[in-house]
């Protein structure tokens, strides 16, 4: 049964327009903080389901700075409605789902810390999707750091896919990302300052006026080697 549902239910998300999805155990998240794991969001949660969507590597690499920020919305809003699907779908096979957003809420932001509900980069790990690189984005055999994420917590009885083992991310033999980063928020470690981050791509309200002052900076995203074109 386990392998019947989960099989229909990845076709089902590939159907509905995912490049990737995987399922990641709960027992891979005992490391996440208090209030971030599975159990956190559905009581009785028994996995975690990771689905990715590839940005155009024309867009990341060549569109004017407007139309990058206005298709990460898109790509945004294509995995929000698509975990919305898989979740009605998951809920007419009998059981429970709750979709988390391609873009975190930041419930922790009054305290100071810019963390979602529940960790994209992290769960697609423990799916087998990828590897976080050193700019703390998943890095992916195919779609190299392009993917956005976006998650379905869910008490259906899935098979678990092995978490992602493989060494992508080049670290010190490349190092672009930690070069080319404008606000040196990225560190050799693969720390990320994220407020550092963030405060740059909020800073041009004088410029971008179409997208209220938001231009998603992508300097770290252009320069990954990965895959090898």
């Amino acid at each position: 049964m386990k392998e019947e549902l989960s099989k229909r239910l990845k076709k089902k998300a590939l159907d509905f327009g995912a490049d990737v999805v995987g399922v990641a155990g709960n027992e891979g998240f005992d490391q996440a903080p208090e209030g971030h794991r599975p159990e956190d969001i559905l009581k009785g949660a028994r996995c975690v389901i990771s689905l990715g969507f590839a940005q155009p590597n024309t867009v990341i690499q060549k569109a004017m700075p407007t139309q990058y920020t206005r298709n990460i919305f898109t790509i945004a809003s294509l995995a929000d409605q698509v975990a919305h699907l898989l979740t009605l779908w998951i809920e007419t096979q009998g059981y429970e789902a709750i979709p988390i957003s391609a873009r975190g809420m930041y419930m922790d932001a009054l305290a100071g810390e810019l963390r979602g509900d529940l960790s994209h980069k992290h769960t697609a790990v423990l799916a087998g999707l990828g590897e976080i690189g050193v700019n703390s984005l998943l890095v992916n055999p195919e779609f190299g750091n392009r993917l956005a994420l976006s998650s379905i917590v869910t008490n259906a009885p899935l098979l678990q896919d092995k978490p992602f083992s493989e060494k992508l991310c080049l670290g010190k033999k490349c190092f672009k990302c930690v070069e080319v980063c404008p606000v040196k928020a990225i560190s050799p470690s693969g720390k990320i300052e994220k407020v550092k981050c963030a405060k740059y791509y909020r800073q041009h309200s004088d410029i971008y006026f179409e997208t209220w002052g938001l231009y998603f900076c992508r300097e770290c995203r252009k320069v990954c080697p990965i895959p090898e074109q």
